[in-house]
């Protein structure tokens, strides 16, 4: 009698150094993507001299769109291709409900980050000195406040879609799902030091502080099974400490739309001007949105399972 043909796993024999190196060709893909449309922007707001009004809600809703399309649009190929998954159904589901994670992630990371702000004012570590926009015209407050919301939008998604959605999901095929975790953070804080250019910074230290986000974010995606959750999370996580409360004191972009703030705590605890995440207050906020997280999830497995 003929022996049954077994089936083949797509994936079976897929190496982490494979899954790294394609996420570094995406990677590169992408932010070459990301800067060209950015200097598109700028040179066409240029040509036809725009106002600051056109740049921001035009101009750059166009180029941040534009942004997140290419960031899906390359990855997602890539996904079916290299792990055999379904491409954008395998990063953002468009399943009943799956939006409900979306603004419990922003709930949970705003939660957590107006926990943290109350208690160093309550301590005396911070103090309020005013708002950023204090005086502006109200199309100033709009600008600010919709920039604020375009870039964030564009970092958390592109963040997600490619240390989660690849890095991690890819991994956890050629590994498994804590070593997934562990590596796909550890290369997020990595990236995040270069990102914001640390500079005469003890890279062994900031490296494991600024990873933690990452493990969060990837923790929030194996408990529900996709990107909603942990863009909720990233979206707001950014938003609320660069963009409103400022915890840092050292923020003054044109996205600030929120609180000037004084920082006078010890640094142990309110961290640095690269971040509380490198400080016990971003331990702190990350292990309560580790908590919302958990209640979240297990009350979406409950109800899944009813």
């Amino acid at each position: 009698m003929a022996q049954k043909e077994q089936t083949k796993n797509p994936t079976e024999g897929l190496q982490l150094w494979k899954v790294v190196g394609v996420f570094t060709l995406v990677f590169t893909a992408v932010q070459l993507a990301v800067a060209a449309l950015d200097v598109g922007k700028d040179y066409l707001m240029e040509l036809i001299n725009a106002s600051d009004n056109l740049r921001v809600f035009v101009g750059s809703t166009i180029s941040r769109a534009g942004m997140i399309a290419a960031i899906i649009l390359i990855t997602a190929p890539v996904i079916r291709a290299v792990l055999n998954k379904p491409g954008v159904e395998s990063l953002y589901p468009r399943a009943k409900n799956t939006w409900k994670d979306l603004l419990v992630g922003i709930g949970i990371s705003s939660a957590a980050m107006l926990i943290v702000f109350l208690i160093e004012l309550t301590f005396g570590w911070i103090s309020v000195t005013g708002l950023a926009l204090d005086g502006a015209a109200s199309d100033a407050w709009l600008r600010a406040i919709w920039m604020a919301l375009l870039f964030n939008l564009t970092v958390s998604v592109g963040e997600e879609v490619l240390f989660r959605g690849l890095l991690m999901q890819g991994t956890i095929e050629a590994w498994d799902e804590w070593g997934a975790l562990f590596i796909s953070s550890v290369i997020f804080g990595g990236y995040r030091i270069i990102d914001i250019g640390l500079n005469n910074a003890n890279w062994l230290r900031f490296i494991p502080f600024l990873a933690l986000p990452g493990v969060m974010f990837g923790w929030a995606y194996l408990r529900s099974g996709n990107l909603w959750l942990a863009t909720g999370l990233h979206f707001a996580w950014n938003v609320w400490q660069g963009d409103i409360l400022n915890l840092t004191g050292a923020h003054r972009g044109k996205n600030l739309f929120g609180l000037v703030i004084n920082v006078t705590g010890p640094e142990w605890f309110v961290g640095t001007s690269y971040g509380i995440e490198v400080g016990a207050a971003g331990v702190l906020c990350l292990v309560l949105a580790a908590a919302g997280i958990w209640w979240w999830t297990k009350k979406s497995n409950l109800q899944g399972n009813d």
